[in-house]
Order: C-alpha cells, then sequence, then structure tokens
C-alpha cells in the first residue's frame, strides 16, 4: 500500500467513524485507554482464579494492548519521518553508535554461545540417532523463540513510544506536537480520539502489561513440559 493509498484509507476509515463517537472518549480518551486496561486486568485475574486456558488470557492481553499500538501505527505510518529527525549532539550521535554495536557484538557472541552450548546437547542427549536429535532440536527450538518474541515485542514497543513522545509528547491532549496537520483533518475528534490513544505511557503500559502476561505463561507452559 503507497502513502497516499493509505492516507486516503485512514481518511475515509476516520470519515465514517466521525458521527459515532460519544464525547466522553473524545474528551478524555487517554484515560479511557488506561480504564480499558484497567478493565482488562481485572479479566485476567479472573480467568486466573478461574482456571482459563492459557490462550484465552493472550486473546485478552492482546486486546488490552490493541487500543494504544492501532493508534500507534496510525499515527506513525502517516508521519512522515522528517518529522521525527533533530539534531542531536556529536557525544549523543556517538554513544548511539557505540551502544549499537556493543549490543550487536553481545547478541552475535551469545548466539555463539547458545549454538555450541545446544550442538553439546544435542550430541549428549541423541548420540547418532537422528531422529532424536531432531525431536531435542524442536523441542528446544520451542524454548527459545517465545522469549525471543517477547524480547523483540519489548524492543519495539520501547522504540514506538519514543518516537511518540519525539511528535507528540506526554500530554493527554497535545496543543504542541509534530503530528502532520493533514493526518485525520477532515475528521477532528477521530484525529484527537487517536492522537490520544497513542500516548507513549499508554503504550508502555500495555506493553508492560502483556509483556508480564505472556512471559508468565510461557514459564507456565514450561513447568508443564518439564
Amino acid at each position: 500500500m503507497t502513502s497516499e493509498r493509505g492516507r486516503r484509507f485512514v481518511d475515509g476509515a476516520g470519515a465514517r467513524l466521525e458521527p459515532h463517537h460519544p464525547s466522553f472518549l473524545t474528551s478524555h480518551p487517554t484515560a479511557l485507554g488506561l480504564v480499558w486496561m484497567a478493565a482488562v486486568v481485572a479479566l485476567l485475574v479472573g480467568c486466573d482464579l478461574a482456571g482459563a486456558p492459557g490462550w484465552l488470557r493472550a486473546v485478552l492481553t492482546l486486546t488490552a494492548a490493541l487500543p494504544p499500538l492501532v493508534a500507534t501505527l496510525v499515527v506513525l505510518s502517516q508521519t512522515p519521518r522528517s518529522h521525527l529527525e533533530y539534531e542531536p549532539s556529536i557525544l549523543t550521535h556517538f554513544f548511539a553508535r557505540f551502544l549499537a554495536l556493543f549490543s550487536a557484538f553481545i547478541f552475535w557472541l551469545g548466539s555463539v554461545v547458545i549454538g555450541g552450548a545446544i550442538a553439546v546437547q544435542l550430541t549428549d542427549e541423541s548420540g547418532t540417532d537422528i531422529v532424536t536429535a531432531w525431536e531435542i532440536a524442536a523441542e528446544i527450538f520451542a524454548m527459545i523463540v517465545p522469549p525471543v518474541t517477547v524480547l523483540l515485542y519489548c524492543v519495539l514497543i520501547l522504540r514506538y513510544a519514543s518516537y511518540l513522545v519525539r511528535l507528540r509528547g506526554w500530554s493527554a491532549v497535545p496543543t504542541r506536537h509534530r503530528i502532520p496537520e493533514h493526518f485525520l483533518a477532515e475528521a477532528p475528534r477521530t484525529r484527537q480520539i487517536v492522537i490520544g490513544l497513542a500516548h507513549p505511557g499508554l503504550l508502555l503500559a500495555a506493553g508492560l502489561l502483556s509483556t508480564s502476561v505472556a512471559v508468565a505463561l510461557t514459564v507456565r507452559a514450561e513447568a508443564l513440559l518439564a
């Protein structure tokens, strides 16, 4: 989807939704986003007490993070990269690159160590049995993928939150921002709701909630498999 087609799609959706917004939603979108998350947390507690299946808790967790995440994706998709540009100091510029190189080195070293450890474990447990080796490899893969996915999701949330801070700041209804004026210009109430839900604090809270539940479900699943 090109940028122009995406803009027409967002404008069309905003125009269709514009007449249907309750006044309290337009006035306090960020606060209602927090209320939505609190309601989902209450449902999660109820599911845990009732012993509901893990997939239901996973769906509820995604539902909690959905409003701020979707609003963030809509805002960022309609914001040119030039609106995020700023002039960093020389210290910030080189320190950021040092952290990037250092992180890349740590991840590369960790992958080498983990790969060697997995190879040793496969050799010790399977010997020359290829079928057993593949079964053990599949189990290790199933154990590694969830935490790596959660880690990458956390990085994504933190990155998007940093973009939102630079675009709109921390105000629930920002008066000064870098969001393009053409964004939902024909649907001002929808625009205010989307910008209110695309709040960095709300996104971080949703990310923390979904990450915590994902980690808890992963630990529980590994305990059951063990």
